[in-house]
């Protein structure tokens, strides 16, 4: 119980300090945004900022991802990955990140952030750039140990990896893009599925169309 409360009390610290960084972008452009300014909208010292972000701009854009160590990743594709390499890429990236929850009004602050300042765009990326590397890194060594468990046969193997987490990485982007409300949802494993579905019909619906003479 006392852990449950501490990791809360935690959750809510965090999501006060995104909540009141991506709002003062919004108000004032992201580059006006200083870390006085969120420690006393949080409501929170300088030194607890700094426990909690290694910067203002992770509080803006998001606190960069890496990968759980490489053997615990690859314990977890050698489990999973045989049933589903979705499912096991899925179990990494949860991990990595620490967590399934995400805030709303962060998440929802950011899109519109993007989509106002559109000099943010690779700010926003940045967060999952060396996590998605060292996703595509993952898959490509676990692939090449057993070319069996390639999907795409025909195309270079490092092709397969990047095309297979471009998806999971688009899945996930999807999956919190379409959240609702204002307080922490936990983004699922079906919910991501589901997100992969709507990929792919749209990607088939794209390329009949393209496929038209």
């Amino acid at each position: 119980m006392v852990e449950g409360l501490r990791a809360r009390k935690k959750r809510a610290t965090e999501n006060a300090i995104e909540q009141t960084a991506v709002r003062l972008a919004l108000e004032k452009g992201h580059a006006n945004v200083t870390v006085p300014e969120i420690c006393e909208g949080a409501d929170i010292s300088r030194s607890t900022f700094f426990n909690y972000m290694p910067n203002r701009e992770a509080a803006i854009f998001g606190r960069p991802l890496k990968m759980i160590p490489f053997e615990e990743a690859w314990a977890l594709m050698e489990e999973r990955a045989e049933a589903s390499v979705l499912r096991a890429i899925y179990q990494v990236a949860l991990r990595s990140v620490g967590q399934a929850t995400v805030n709303a009004e962060v998440a929802a602050g950011r899109s519109r952030l993007g989509m106002e300042q559109p000099d943010t765009a690779a700010m926003l990326l940045a967060p999952y750039v060396a996590l998605s590397t060292d996703l595509t890194g993952l898959l490509y060594v676990w692939l090449d140990a057993d070319p069996s468990r390639r999907l795409l046969a025909d195309i270079p193997l490092l092709n397969e990896a990047i095309v297979v987490v471009s998806v999971i990485g688009s899945a996930l982007q999807s999956a919190i893009a379409i959240l609702q409300g204002g307080g922490d949802t936990v983004i699922g494993e079906q919910a991501f599925i589901d997100a992969v579905r709507q990929i792919e019909q749209v990607a088939g619906q794209l390329h009949a169309q393209a496929a038209q003479p």
